[in-house]
């Protein structure tokens, strides 16, 4: 089976499970319940903006964590792995391609989550943003956290559910974090911090405020995120040919 053969089938693997149902009702979810507060609520429309993405934000990591938990808990429960480990080409392969199919549904949630979220808010009559600007917010939230994604990805096919789990909630605790003073020197060599900073800033600069972006801060978690999304690919393909099953007592 080629990749885009290897992709058809994870695909279609995705949508026939709960994944593709938590990639569509968790921001559904996120999406009701603040537009329902924000209809009583007297913030200015920037504040309750800016909110929404940080909250998004600090839970992305605990999201990423819990649907990578699932995929390797669907992998084990059919035989043990074996659809992995007997397919007839390199398993790096077949793991990237897991991986690649959650970042396309982790993408196409985000979207939902910030352009729904930002086309209702506008009919409710809050015009301050344009569609664009939710659609960009979308990117800078997804994109901030790929390299959450493979870490969280090693950690769940590694490692046992619960402490797969149990990164994700330490990285939403982090992120949390980051958004604080505490973060103010290191969030951009954190990846599970920096896309909470980067949807404040972008936030902040789009609506006119007097906070500007801190465009070296912003370089260098750009920076970080290119280095350290390279040495991961090259981890996950080494770890991934030698992969064969979780560690001993770890499943």
């Amino acid at each position: 089976m080629n990749i885009k053969g290897h992709i058809k089938a994870e695909l279609y693997k995705v949508s026939h499970s709960g994944l593709i149902w938590i990639h569509i009702f968790a921001p559904l979810f996120a999406m009701g319940v603040f537009l329902a507060y924000y209809r009583f609520n007297a913030w200015s429309e920037l504040a309750k903006v800016v909110g929404y993405l940080q909250v998004l934000s600090i839970a992305y990591p605990f999201m990423i964590a819990l649907v990578t938990t699932i995929l390797s808990e669907l992998e084990t429960r059919a035989g043990n792995c074996q659809l992995v480990l007997t397919v007839p080409c390199d398993r790096s392969i077949v793991h990237l391609v897991k991986l690649a199919v959650l970042l396309m549904c982790g993408l196409l949630s985000s979207l939902l989550a910030v352009l729904g979220f930002g086309a209702v808010f506008r009919a409710m009559g809050n015009s301050g943003f344009s569609l664009a600007f939710y659609a960009g917010a979308a990117v800078l939230l997804f994109g901030g956290n790929i390299t959450w994604y493979g870490i969280s990805y090693l950690a769940s096919f590694q490692f046992s559910n619960a402490k797969g789990v149990g990164i994700g909630i330490v990285g939403s605790l982090v992120a949390a974090l980051m958004q604080t003073g505490l973060g103010d020197a290191v969030w951009y060599y954190v990846p599970c911090g920096i896309s909470v900073r980067w949807c404040s800033m972008y936030a902040m600069s789009q609506s006119g405020d007097s906070y500007r972006m801190y465009c070296t801060e912003a370089v260098k978690s750009g920076i970080f995120m290119v280095v350290s999304g390279a040495l991961l690919l090259i981890l996950l393909i080494c770890w991934g040919k030698t992969w064969e099953t979780k560690a001993a007592g770890e499943e």
